[in-house]
């Protein structure tokens, strides 16, 4: 009987130990599970950001003129060249820069005015409405999207509308801010304005 005590008792160690270590190693697959879950919501929760970032910065840009964009556009004669600067950095911090990165704010809204540059295109004589933005992952990158952003602009003169969409791509980075846009066809869509 002691014989058989000494021969089991390292089998049993062998087992208690295994059953420990198992046990750690189901701890640690539960915790790595949680914390892959919990990447996958921050990475959901960052794709819905960047979506609807998307969404304002091209409805804000296809949106107007409205009061105050016109003040920016038709600066009165009485305003200085500072006051007209405030007033457009005033419009595009509000509008643009929560929403883009700081790169892209500097080189894509305020240096090249893309805050109201199809703004710009279409008064006096029109009126733009954007109707729905669409947007679709881009397989070639995470946080890049295709988009297509329907706009009915409407001549101020005889009310009649058209509409027409305008396709591109935006990028984002790892916080849902824009880093870029590229469209597409802007140029057809400017040539229609123009006539």
């Amino acid at each position: 009987m002691i014989k058989m005590k000494k021969f089991f008792l390292p089998f049993m160690m062998l087992g208690i130990l295994l059953l420990a270590v198992g046990c750690a190693n189901s701890e640690e697959t539960d915790t790595s599970s949680n914390s892959s879950e919990s990447n996958q919501n921050e990475s959901s929760d960052n794709s819905k950001e960047a979506q609807e970032n998307i969404k304002i910065v091209l409805e804000n840009t296809f949106t107007g003129p409205d009061d105050e964009q016109q003040e920016i556009i038709f600066r009165g004669e009485d305003e200085g060249i500072e006051e007209f600067a405030d007033k457009l950095s005033e419009y595009q911090e509000e509008n643009f820069k929560p929403y883009v990165s700081e790169r892209y704010y500097e080189n894509g809204i305020v240096k090249t005015n893309g805050a109201i540059g199809f703004l710009v295109v279409a008064s006096p004589k029109y009126i733009l409405n954007v109707d729905e933005v669409t947007l679709e992952d881009r397989e070639a990158k995470e946080g890049d999207y295709n988009f297509n952003v329907s706009i009915t602009y409407t001549n101020k003169e005889n009310d009649k509308s058209e509409t027409m969409n305008v396709e591109g791509t935006a990028s984002t980075n790892e916080e849902g801010k824009i880093t870029s846009i590229r469209y597409l066809n802007d140029e057809e869509f400017r040539k229609a304005l123009e006539n």
